[in-house]
């Protein structure tokens, strides 16, 4: 009977509290995104209060062990209701009390982690799924769960959650080992960072009663109970990933599955081992060593047991005839609410259920050429003309030929169209997709800079984004491009515009725009226009080529290759991507025209190393380098001294390399270098190298995700010509030297998210010709220098989430030339006192909170 009286005590604390919560989270923005995980959290533990009795009794709990539980809602309801009574700007109290409400979360998960194993058992006896219980020790059909002291382990998959500051986004989105704090602006990032399983962009639209009836159809599937697959095959270029995006975007779908949709692009060659840690950070988990697929396999079932209480959705996107066994190594019939989607060119026999997309009738198709040849409603040659018909024929209802097509044309006269047509006609090839394309590659002769560009995508692996930052710093020395790289985003532009690639920007900053700092513009190519691009890339002779695209991956070396014939090459564009069961050793290439080198890599988990190839010493015309690691782990990189000084651009990926050991080399010529997610620690604890002397020209320094960088190395002060200066997502960063002012020619310095940073040195008021100032998302930062009012240059100012920062030096007032300033709604009263003695200052406001809402456009 104790226990009983217990369980209503705790029913009636949690019903007070998760009422309070459901009708506050909507009226006060302040907290909205730690409210949003509180309720997401609350909503996951009301089963286990509906049968608090029954889940007690299995752990054996006492009425004393029980009394905490109901402390904890009533200290939560209090909490809440006195964030409730917090004035909007009153920042230090919004300040701490969302941490208090993240912590109170965080206590409850903690509380309840010792129920979670029970929920499968109890609810299991509906389905008779016999699961025994002995005491506390209680074992899942599959799980092999035990619970000692409270504390969850997994026995064979190896699944700890992480020890550091782990925090839900919106309920949604787990972040570990970077204290994320519902930064609205740095999300997408976020979610690279967690393996890149996160659904694309929703497609604007989908055209044709026939797409519209396949999603119905999908849909009705995906909202059935119970475990199944189901592959959604068509000829390549019919919409099979843009459907499942749309799908994925579904508010039903959404509402079933939550955060608990991953979308994975598996390609040609898949790696398992990659896929399954990926999956295991994306949803929260440290992620444990993995050898083999056999262990990968084991520890995917340990997380599908954990994740696998509410529905899960996996999307395996682009799978190839010959990897039908990976389907197999996903599936696990005892996941009662588990869903796979495969997309495919093939149909697999040992897949039941299958959707075949067929593509667009003539009709559809016919309006889908419409919407992309069009401008504004408007097209040169009028609809109904027979030219609109014959070229759709032509494209045999292929979405992506259509839209290819269409926007080769868009903007032409019909002595165009005629002519193109005629020679479509007259070449004699088959109209398959592929030739389609071609057609409209063809038109791009009368623009060969557009052309070349489109061939060049080509040097990075399929389905991976291409950071626009990488085209910028190959294009700009193949082309001889402006060194900020506009040039190089108008022309990505025009190949999003002929819809040759598509763009994603993961992050929506007009700061980034105005400062040339497009760290979070990436492009994408489908895999068919990326056949396409090699096809026309490997025509010729190998040694007469522009450009040499190397697949070396699961040692598939060419025959001049493996035979050491060390030809002298032509090309001036060269992109080689091995992975871990590369062995062959480098050959002597000779490449004495070549201005630009793309290294792709993966290791295997034994080395975790890749060395340099010795023959870049050779490359006397090389500008740019671009370094790019794949693998899930980051890889020391060798060979440092082949560097040679005629480069003038280099980017790093997921490489660990000691930043001041590069004192030791000579890149005189060096004007560029930026590190995206290195391990770069011995940066901040050396200091017998001379940076400076090994870099001694250097324009542009960026950082971004180098977790460990805790301070800039004060040789890099010494750079004199360094103007422009970009440390950004390291969260770890929590000063600049003082030596800062001696950069006198920096013009943008952007710091933000830099979370820990905590504050300016004062002698950042020296740099007198600093134009933009980026300290957005830095949480830590509460005030500015004085000094700051010597900027006397400065134009623009994104101080945007930055959280304590709550007065402003007297001496802003000297800002003359400052004419733009972002900030957050409840700072703008801080600066519109200001607009009388700063003449055009444009204050930008955001009311928005930091959350995720905008993902789900």
């Amino acid at each position: 009977m104790s226990i009983d009286l217990a369980g209503t005590a705790v029913d009636t604390a949690f019903g007070e509290l998760f009422s309070l919560v459901k009708e506050i989270v909507i009226t006060i923005a302040a907290f909205a995104p730690q409210l949003k995980q509180i309720q997401s959290t609350l909503i996951k533990i009301d089963p286990i209060i509906q049968q608090w009795d029954e889940y007690n009794s299995r752990l054996d709990c006492s009425p004393k062990e029980i009394a905490p539980v109901k402390e904890l809602f009533i200290r939560g309801k209090l909490l809440v209701e006195k964030c409730s009574r917090i004035h909007r700007f009153n920042f230090c109290k919004k300040y701490s009390h969302s941490n208090k409400l993240t912590d109170f979360d965080a206590e409850v998960q903690r509380e309840f982690q010792i129920y979670l194993p029970l929920v499968t058992v109890i609810s299991s006896k509906a389905t008779s799924l016999n699961v025994k219980e002995t005491g506390k020790d209680v074992r899942e059909m599959m799980g092999d769960v035990k619970e000692t002291g409270g504390e969850v382990k997994e026995i064979k998959g190896d699944l700890k959650e992480t020890g550091g500051d782990v925090k839900e986004i919106k309920g949604e989105v787990k972040e570990t080992g970077v204290d994320v704090r519902e930064m609205k602006g740095d999300l997408h990032s976020v979610l690279e960072l967690l393996g890149d399983l996160a659904v694309p962009k929703a497609p604007d639209c989908i055209v044709g009663s026939a797409v519209e009836a396949s999603l119905r159809e999908l849909k009705g599937w995906l909202l059935e109970e119970g475990m199944s697959v189901m592959v959604v095959t068509a000829p390549g270029g019919c919409g099979k990933s843009t459907l499942l995006t749309k799908l994925c975007h579904d508010a039903a779908i959404k509402g079933k599955f939550k955060n608990k949709i991953m979308f994975v692009r598996v390609s040609k060659k898949p790696n398992v081992i990659d896929i399954v840690r990926k999956m295991i950070r994306h949803n929260g988990f440290e992620v444990p060593a993995i050898e083999t697929e056999d262990h990968a396999v084991q520890c995917l079932q340990q997380l599908l047991i954990r994740i696998g209480q509410d529905p899960v959705l996996l999307v395996l996107d682009d799978v190839w005839a010959d990897s039908q066994s990976i389907i197999e190594k996903f599936v696990f019939k005892e996941i009662k609410h588990y869903k796979i989607v495969v997309t495919s060119r093939y149909e697999f026999p040992n897949v039941g259920l299958v959707h075949h997309l067929n593509p667009l009738p003539p009709g559809e198709a016919l309006e889908l050429f419409r919407q992309s040849v069009t401008v504004d409603g408007r097209c040169l040659v009028e609809p109904g003309d027979e030219l609109w018909d014959k070229i759709v024929n032509r494209c045999k209802g292929l979405p992506l030929a259509l839209t290819v097509i269409a926007k080769s044309l868009r903007g032409m006269d019909r002595a165009f169209w005629e002519t193109k047509l005629l020679d479509w006609s007259s070449s004699g090839l088959d109209n398959d997709i592929l030739d389609c394309l071609k057609k409209s590659l063809d038109d791009l002769d009368g623009d060969p800079s557009m052309k070349e560009r489109f061939m060049d995508l080509a040097s990075f692996p399929e389905d991976r984004k291409i950071p626009a930052t990488a085209l910028i710093d190959m294009w700009v020395e193949l082309y001889k491009l402006d060194f900020d790289g506009v040039r190089a985003i108008a022309d990505l532009n025009k190949l999003v515009y002929r819809n040759l690639a598509d763009l994603i920007v993961t992050r929506t900053d007009s700061s980034e725009d105005e400062d040339k700092c497009y760290s979070s513009h990436y492009a994408m190519q489908h895999d068919l226009l990326r056949e396409l691009a090699i096809m026309e890339c490997d025509r010729g002779e190998v040694e007469e080529r522009e450009r040499l695209i190397l697949d070396l991956t699961e040692d598939n070396s060419s025959d001049w290759w493996s035979e050491q014939k060390q030809p002298t090459l032509r090309a001036r564009l060269v992109s080689i991507h091995t992975d871990g069961t590369f062995s062959i050793p480098w050959p002597n290439l000779q490449l004495p025209e070549a201005a630009a080198l793309v290294l792709n890599f993966e290791t295997n988990m034994q080395t975790k190393t890749y060395a340099l190839p010795e023959f870049i010493e050779k490359a006397d015309k090389l500008k740019a380098l671009i370094v790019t690691n794949y693998s899930f782990f980051p890889a020391e990189l060798r060979n440092f001294h082949v560097l040679g000084s005629s480069l003038t651009r280099i980017r790093l990926e997921r490489i660990m390399v000691p930043l001041l050991s590069m004192g030791k080399l000579r890149l005189h010529n060096l004007q560029k270098i930026s590190f995206f997610m290195c391990d770069i620690s011995q940066a901040s604890t050396s200091d017998d190298a001379k940076i400076s002397d090994a870099i001694p020209n250097l324009v542009e320094l960026d950082f971004d995700y180098c977790d460990d960088l805790k301070t800039l190395p004060d040789g890099i002060c010494e750079i004199k010509p360094l103007k422009k200066l970009s440390i950004t997502n390291c969260h770890n960063l929590s000063a600049l030297p003082e030596q800062i002012g001696e950069s006198a020619s920096l013009e943008v310095v952007r710091l933000n998210s830099c979370t820990s940073l905590l504050r300016l040195p004062d002698s950042i008021g020296t740099l007198k010709k600093l134009i933009s100032l980026n300290i957005s998302d830095c949480l830590s930062l509460s005030t500015l220098p004085n000094q700051i009012g010597n900027l006397v240059n400065l134009k623009r100012m994104n101080m945007r989430g930055c959280l304590r920062l709550s007065v402003l030096p007297r001496s802003i007032v000297k800002l003359r030339n400052l004419r733009k300033v972002v900030c957050d709604k409840e700072k703008e009263v801080m600066w519109e006192p200001l607009k009388s003695s700063l003449n055009g200052l444009n204050i930008i406001a955001s009311e928005e909170e930091a959350n995720l809402d905008w993902l789900d456009d």
